[in-house]
């Protein structure tokens, strides 16, 4: 079954639209979600209401008024919100009838879909397939969207799957024809931009490994960055069908034997193919030098452009510390690589086999780390990069790794690459990390979108450590999280909120932004604690903050630190 996690890529679309691509420059914009897991006379489903209250968040999260977002699911707790038919038109009449000229309204259903008699009909949860009339006709749909007065009109069904009758069921209405069922999903009326899932004749399918439909896996790593194949730090909407399409549907041949073919149909045009989910930082075009580069140890580096921004926090800004003051200008005069993830587990491996090296912890009493036997932080001399008490995998942020270990890192990487690798400046981190925003976080000033953006300290961590100070949104992590699992800033970085906290190359002195230079700036020529920034899994939302600073010693190894590497544009001998 697909998950309609792909309206974000049309609600992103709708985004920009309104931000100057001409569809619309002042209308609302409003989005009816509708998931049915249950169904009284058909089979269930397992992930449509889920999917469908994510979805709302991500629509939210992309500059949706959040009143104007309507969630028809299994879960609801207000009766009039339940997927019955009812509730259903009642609802596509009300939203409908309030959209104007310049509006934009977004149509999802994710449930069940049936073919016969000549008509296609979508399935409410009290859908019974031997009363047509419990069914919700598909042209009526249609009727309603055409109707309404809306600039752009969007639909998402994902409803292409095979008879959902229960077996002991299935001798009274005839089988219904997945391939007519697809052919009406091709054909919306003039005015109508439709997304669907597979073509005629095929079934969406679910997965287990990822938790919701496989279309959807793939759409949502499209969105997030993935498909910007061309460098540009924007995913059109070409780009992103073509890649879950393509790993569509080789994962679906290979584990089911069959095949599964998304498409896009309707009225498209240049405005709505256009789209970026989250805002972003076009670099300039820089003769000879790429957007993003790999090395050999299979690590990606973004360009990130020269520019100014004003460092710091303004005084109104939420758990602001004075060590933020005063804001300022920094210039940036020259570009730079970043790694687009923190150096991982895997490549720090690389590392010390290739050189021999024995990090600080190990040489030695250890790091801190996790007791699970005792409940409690400590530091022992079995803690390191390697066990930090708990489990990672090679693709997660390498922790309780000090200053010098993150310098030895950086070194061992020039030498081998021929290129110059480093730690980069306190100034270079918070630039990049904002990515041409000036808010709290790169996602805006909500803390509960950090979910969306970084594993912090949520309430999947709440569960385990009930005294600490979490949002109340989900991101699904305890402990440290695989690199690049949650959206990318402006700049196509990911993790800058969270997972880990990150080392920078400058001494930490709370009074260095009061005579901080406008240009380039590299810290204080001394000091007895160095700068790490970001947050990690354990922190607090006003830790995370783009402006937050915090000061370690370099010899410091804690489960909840990392680093990420940054490249400059010359060799490493300096040409």
């Amino acid at each position: 079954m697909n998950r309609t996690f792909l309206l974000a890529l049309i609600l992103s679309l709708m985004t920009l639209a309104s931000q100057g691509l001409g569809q619309t420059s002042k209308g609302t914009r409003w989005a009816i979600l509708i998931g049915v897991n249950d169904y009284a006379s058909l089979e269930d489903l397992k992930y449509c209401s889920r999917d469908m209250q994510a979805l709302k968040n991500q629509l939210v999260d992309a500059g949706f008024d959040s009143d104007q977002v309507f969630l028809v699911h299994d879960s609801a707790e207000d009766k009039k919100f339940l997927p019955f038919k009812s509730n259903i038109e009642q609802q596509l009449n009300i939203i409908l009838g309030f959209a104007e000229d310049d509006d934009m309204v977004v149509v999802a259903f994710s449930g069940h879909g049936m073919h016969f008699d000549g008509r296609t009909y979508l399935c409410p949860t009290n859908a019974d397939p031997e009363r047509p009339d419990t069914l919700l006709p598909l042209d009526d749909v249609y009727g309603k969207l055409k109707s309404c007065r809306a600039n752009l009109r969007l639909m998402i069904v994902d409803a292409c799957r095979n008879d959902p009758r229960p077996a002991g069921r299935k001798s009274g209405t005839p089988k219904q024809d997945l391939t007519r069922l697809g052919e009406a999903l091709k054909k919306p009326p003039q005015g109508i931009v439709l997304l669907a899932s597979c073509a005629p004749g095929e079934i969406s399918y679910e997965s287990k490994d990822f938790g919701r439909g496989v279309f959807m896996n793939y759409l949502l790593e499209a969105v997030s960055g993935k498909a910007d194949e061309n460098g540009d730090s924007v995913v059109s909407i070409g780009e992103a069908a073509q890649y879950a399409g393509c790993k569509t549907k080789i994962y679906v041949a290979r584990e089911f034997f069959t095949s599964q073919r998304p498409f896009l149909t309707g009225d498209l045009s240049t405005d709505v193919l256009a789209y970026s989910l989250v805002p972003r930082v076009r670099p300039p075009a820089l003769p000879g030098l790429k957007a993003e580069i790999s090395n050999s140890i299979g690590m990606r580096l973004k360009l990130i452009p020269a520019g100014e921004f004003m460092m710091g926090s303004p005084e109104s800004e939420e758990d602001r510390d004075s060590d933020e003051s005063p804001q300022h200008r920094v210039r940036l005069t020259r570009p730079f690589y970043l790694g687009i993830h923190e150096v991982t587990v895997g490549q720090f491996s690389r590392f010390v086999a290739d050189a021999s090296y024995k990090t600080e912890a190990e040489r030695g009493d250890g790091a801190y780390g996790w007791n699970s036997e005792t409940k409690k932080w400590e530091k022992n001399a079995r803690y390191n990069w390697q066990n930090p008490g708990f489990q990672q995998s090679d693709d997660h942020p390498v922790v309780c790794v000090s200053w010098s270990d993150a310098v030895a890192f950086c070194d061992w990487l020039s030498r081998k690459e021929g290129k110059k690798y480093g730690l980069p400046t306190e100034a270079e981190w918070e630039y990049a990390c904002r990515g041409g925003t000036t808010t709290m976080y790169y996602h805006g000033d909500d803390p509960e979108g950090l979910a969306r953006v970084g594993n912090v300290a949520d309430v999947t961590a709440k569960a385990k450590f009930s005294e600490w100070n979490t949002i109340s949104a989900r991101d699904g992590h305890v402990y440290t999280a695989p690199v690049g699992q949650f959206r990318p800033n402006g700049f196509g970085l990911y993790d800058m909120h969270g997972n880990v906290w990150e080392w920078c190359s400058d001494w930490y002195d709370r009074e260095y932004y009061a005579g901080s230079p406008t240009d380039d700036p590299t810290g204080p020529s001394a000091g007895s604690s160095r700068v790490s920034r970001g947050g990690g899994w354990n922190a607090a939302p006003g830790y995370c903050r783009s402006a937050y600073r915090a000061g370690d010693t370099p010899g410091c190894r804690f489960d909840v630190l990392g680093f990420r590497v940054a490249s400059d544009l010359v060799d490493a001998s300096g040409k």
